[in-house]
Parts: C-alpha cells; sequence; structure tokens
C-alpha cells in the first residue's frame, strides 16, 4: 500500500488491530532501546509498555514510515546499526502512533497537483529534540511542545539523537474550522499546555494501549476516533502561543473578511489582490503580507477555492453544461477549467463522481 491509498479497515491491519511495525524478528527489550513502561514523559504521562515490540533496521523502516505516514525520502548516519520502533493504530480515518528510533533524517517532496492525501501530521516529542522545516519556517520541537506538518508542502525532518515521538495523522477535511489555525501555525513549535494538550497526549497512549489488547467493535472506534478528534480541535484552537498574540486574532479577522468576500464573488475572472484589498478596507501590501504567513499565495489560494467550489457544484449535480459551472467559478475559457480541473482532482469534469 502507498501513501495515498485509503487503507480497507476490514483487512488484517484494520482498525480493529494494533500494527505492531515488524520487518525483522529480533525480539528487543524496552532496556535494550532505553524505553520502558516505567519511563514517564516530561508532561508527567506513562509512556507505553514495550517490552514485546521486534524493532526494524533501515530497510524495513523506510517502508513503514511510508507506508503509515507519507512518501518520504529516509536516510540514516549509520544504516547497519539503525533500529527503531513503530506502533500504529488506524481508527476510522484518523491514524495515531508511537515512533521511536535512533538518527534518522526525512525529506518529502513536492507533490503532484493530482496528489490525494490531504493531511496534517501532529507530532509531540516524548523524548530527545526534532528538527523540522517547512517553507522557510525552522524549529526544534522540544518534549512539552508539538508541531503541526503539511502533506502538501515539501519538508525536512530529522533529529541527530535518539528519540521517541506521538504522532498523529489527521485528513483535513477533519478540521475545516480549524485552517485557520493550522494555516497560520504549521512548521511552528506550539506547547503542550495543561489542559486539552496534555489530556490529547494521555489519550493517544490510551488509544494505543486500548487497541492493542482489546478487540474493538465498530461502534467503539467510533466513539475513540470521536474524543481524539474533540482533543485534537480543542488543543488546535487555542494553543498557548495563539492566544497571546493579539496581531493573530485581528489577522484572523482580516483573512475571514478576504474569504467571505472571495467566496461570494467567485465567479468574477478578475479577481485581484489589489480590488479584494479594497473591499476589505485593506491595502493590497497588507493582504499580501496576511498570505505571506500561509502555506499559499493569494493567487494559489483564489484557485484551489474556484476548483474546490467547482467540485462541490460537479458532485451535487445542480448544473446543465460543463461550461456553466466553468462561468459559475471564474473561469471563461472550458477547456482550460477542465485542465486544471483534472490536474488536481486526478478526473475530469465530466467524470467527478456524483454524491446524490
Amino acid at each position: 500500500m502507498n501513501a495515498n491509498q485509503k487503507p480497507n479497515r476490514y483487512q488484517n491491519t484494520s482498525h480493529q488491530t494494533l500494527k505492531l511495525q515488524a520487518g525483522q524478528t529480533n525480539d528487543t527489550s524496552a532496556h535494550d532501546l532505553s524505553m520502558n513502561k516505567n519511563l514517564l514523559s516530561p508532561s508527567g504521562l506513562e509512556m507505553p509498555a514495550t517490552d514485546s515490540i521486534q524493532t526494524l533496521g533501515a530497510f524495513d523502516w523506510k517502508h513503514t514510515i511510508n507506508e503509515t505516514y507519507f512518501d518520504l525520502e529516509v536516510s540514516f548516519r549509520q544504516p547497519n546499526k539503525f533500529s527503531g520502533f513503530l506502533q500504529h493504530a488506524k481508527l476510522l480515518e484518523i491514524g495515531v502512533s508511537h515512533y521511536h528510533a535512533n538518527t534518522v533524517h526525512y525529506n518529502r517532496g513536492r507533490q503532484s497537483s493530482g496528489y490525494i492525501d490531504d493531511s496534517i501530521l501532529i507530532t509531540f516529542p516524548m523524548t530527545g529534540d526534532v528538527r523540522f522545516t517547512q517553507k522557510g519556517r525552522q524549529l526544534t520541537s522540544k518534549p512539552g511542545q508539538f508541531f503541526i506538518e503539511l502533506s502538501s508542502l515539501p519538508y525536512e525532518f530529522y533529529h541527530l539523537h535518539e528519540a521517541s515521538l506521538y504522532v498523529i495523522k489527521v485528513p483535513l477535511v477533519l478540521l475545516t474550522p480549524q485552517m485557520g489555525t493550522i494555516e497560520r501555525q504549521f512548521a511552528r513549535s506550539l506547547t503542550v499546555d495543561e489542559g486539552a494538550g496534555r489530556l490529547l497526549v494521555f489519550q493517544i497512549g490510551q488509544i494505543l494501549a486500548l487497541i492493542h489488547n482489546n478487540q474493538l467493535g465498530d461502534l467503539e472506534i467510533k466513539i475513540l476516533e470521536q474524543q481524539l478528534l474533540n482533543l485534537i480541535v480543542l488543543t488546535l484552537s487555542a494553543p498557548k502561543e495563539v492566544m497571546m498574540s493579539c496581531s493573530s486574532s485581528i489577522q484572523s479577522v482580516h483573512l475571514k473578511r478576504i474569504e467571505n468576500y472571495v467566496y461570494l464573488h467567485l465567479e468574477n475572472s478578475a479577481l485581484t489582490p489589489a480590488m479584494v484589498a479594497a473591499a476589505c478596507h485593506i491595502s493590497a501590501r497588507y493582504l499580501h503580507k496576511l498570505f505571506s504567513e500561509l502555506p499559499y499565495t493569494f493567487s494559489d489560494w483564489v484557485k484551489e477555492l474556484r476548483l474546490k467550489q467547482a467540485n462541490h457544484i460537479l458532485k451535487s449535480k445542480s448544473y446543465v453544461t460543463i461550461d456553466e459551472v466553468a462561468h459559475r467559478v471564474g473561469y471563461t475559457d472550458q477547456g482550460y477549467f477542465s485542465r486544471i480541473y483534472k490536474q488536481h482532482f486526478g478526473y475530469s469534469p465530466r467524470d467527478t463522481p456524483s454524491t446524490g
């Protein structure tokens, strides 16, 4: 399975079974990995037991990482001395994992326009420091902190020493109300507070233990995922760094006003930064400054909004012709619209699956 395929939840590696990723067969004790069931995280939460987990060598690690997270280039300082383990549990849509490895380096390249795994990773270092770079932002994240990785942009991720992490993979479609925070705070080191963030870390460990030790039914899995999603939303809605920033609140208001105006005028093919800025009573320079903090330019964002609205119209079958759909979202050239639509979604406007 590659990173773009959706797992069949009724396979042997479904959400009902904890995937203890193993390529080699040498049992490794918790002591050998400098981890044990009594090890406490910096937040005071107990790490899950690792006594029976098998370790992976460099070759199997590459496959496991790409299957669990995204397509990544994986390199090692000393491949013959590398060892790591990964516990992974897939719920309905969200995946959680406990990662432990010595020195390793990851690179994610630019994705094609038809890339469909639009997700984020939320990474919590439990032991060791992690370095991360995405769109010019660089950070070092330590235990007691977390950071957001976007799947759609290239990035570099590495740790120079042994590190243990909790990682959550969440489809962005589940986090639509939090997109403003995600777009401003990706690739920034945020604090795990004593509120929702700390409970979220605790919940990850609980989920891994529950699925490892019990055969859970669909309803139980659904409840677990909803509880986890609620904690993710609370954690992303008010990280301490955002709440302490007055300017972030002001920027959010301006961005929301820009979004509302553009959405209401998508049929206008001549939407420009100057036009939108004037309508929102800000300068074009300030508009560009707002978007400089986001993972895309104003033009890329408008294009994304047009295509997503077109996709919504086509799926609902609330149109007569493809040309009509193109004009409703601001494209006067149907041929050009069809080309960029297929590049983005992987199928033509006419082949868009219906939701009706």
